[in-house]
């Protein structure tokens, strides 16, 4: 999985692209040094080049999510295609963080 990181005020945007599986390793790493820079309130994943999700993938989103509540960092994933969002409906984390398909939906929850 290939990871991209882009500034927007407080809020830090992953592009990632690939398989969302055991090897999301780096995507989590990447997520959180980037909540840890100055000012940073919402981490923001753009699903946009996800080709699939496992339940590996889940459970590393899921340890994403959880590990930057912690920090009082809101998780927001954007632009899901259309199988990984029915997934992550799926497995309810639309309560968990909001699941929007473009960037004017996105917000700052934190």
């Amino acid at each position: 999985m290939l990871v991209m990181t882009r500034r927007d005020k407080e809020t830090r945007i992953l592009l990632l692209s690939g398989r969302c599986d055991k090897t999301a390793r780096v995507p989590v790493e990447t997520a959180l040094a980037a909540a840890e820079g100055p000012g940073c309130t919402q981490v923001v994943l753009d699903f946009s080049k996800v080709s699939s999700l496992d339940s590996a993938g889940i459970g590393k989103l899921l340890l994403l999510y959880y590990s930057l509540r912690k920090k009082g960092v809101a998780l927001t994933v954007m632009n899901p295609r259309s199988s990984v969002e029915e997934l992550l409906h799926l497995v309810n984390f639309s309560t968990l963080f909001p699941i929007v398909q473009n960037k004017t939906n996105v917000r700052s929850v934190a």
